[in-house]
């Protein structure tokens, strides 16, 4: 049980890595005007840091509670999901919203949200 529940993390923290690499790469691949790209990009990316800071990272000071949390991350990981389908990468965004869902019902399974 304690290589699974380290596995859920590790999947975790993937997820999120994975989400700041997608935020920033797509708007740089789909956006043709090359100042607007980058604003987007970092807007994007200062955007979910900012809300991940407050409201979602272990240490915040104003961490969400059981249920808030799971549907504040189920509502963010939506960002990424719907740049990789605008990017016509759907299978991609299939797999890393259904991760994302795995993931939140692991976090259920082993109380990782008390």
């Amino acid at each position: 049980m304690f290589i699974i529940k380290w596995s859920n993390r590790l999947l975790a923290f993937s997820l999120e890595i994975i989400m700041l690499i997608v935020v920033v790469y797509v708007p740089i691949k789909i956006i043709v005007t090359p100042w607007l790209k980058y604003v987007v990009a970092a807007a994007l990316l200062l955007l979910i840091i900012g809300l991940w800071a407050t409201w979602a990272a272990p240490t915040a000071t104003r961490r969400l509670k059981l249920p808030y949390i799971i549907i504040f991350k189920l509502l963010i990981y939506l960002i990424p999901t719907f740049l990789l389908y605008k990017a016509g990468m759907q299978n991609y965004a299939g797999i890393l919203y259904a991760l994302v869902v795995i993931c939140e019902l692991g976090a259920l399974l082993f109380h990782e949200y008390n």
